[in-house]
């Protein structure tokens, strides 16, 4: 079983994304989208490297999703009043409206992803995923 951790961790969330993606409600927003609106609904007009920084992502794959974040009205980007080379986030009234459906959403997977397991065994889960993602 061990030796197939790596194929099914990558193949579970590939899976996670798909669910997420369609339940986006047309939006385009998807996983990587919802993301970078958690982020900016609890650290609004946040520069850019640090939603950079907390989705653990590439400065260029970030740049393009807020693009279309932007495009779709989802949020605003602005110069960062201290250091003009900056760039600052903040979600629109869209952007905020489009949280709350996020939060449904992925409360719904929550939901799926620990039914039928114990509090014991999501609690073991939990750091085996925290152990992989400290790698």
């Amino acid at each position: 079983m061990s030796n197939r951790l790596v194929f099914e961790l990558l193949s579970a969330e590939r899976s996670i994304r798909r669910w997420i993606d369609a339940r986006a409600g047309g939006t385009g927003i998807g996983a990587a989208g919802a993301g970078v609106l958690f982020h900016l609904a609890a650290h609004d007009n946040a520069l850019v490297g640090d939603v950079t920084a907390a989705l653990g992502a590439s400065a260029s794959g970030v740049s393009g999703l807020i693009s279309r974040l932007e495009k779709g009205g989802f949020v605003t980007k602005s110069p960062d009043p201290v250091d003009a080379r900056a760039v600052r986030l903040a979600l629109t009234p869209l952007g905020r409206e489009a949280v709350g459906t996020a939060r449904i959403v992925v409360r719904d997977l929550n939901a799926h992803l620990t039914e039928g397991f114990s509090e014991e065994e999501l609690r073991t889960v939990a750091r085996w995923l925290n152990h992989a993602a400290a790698i």
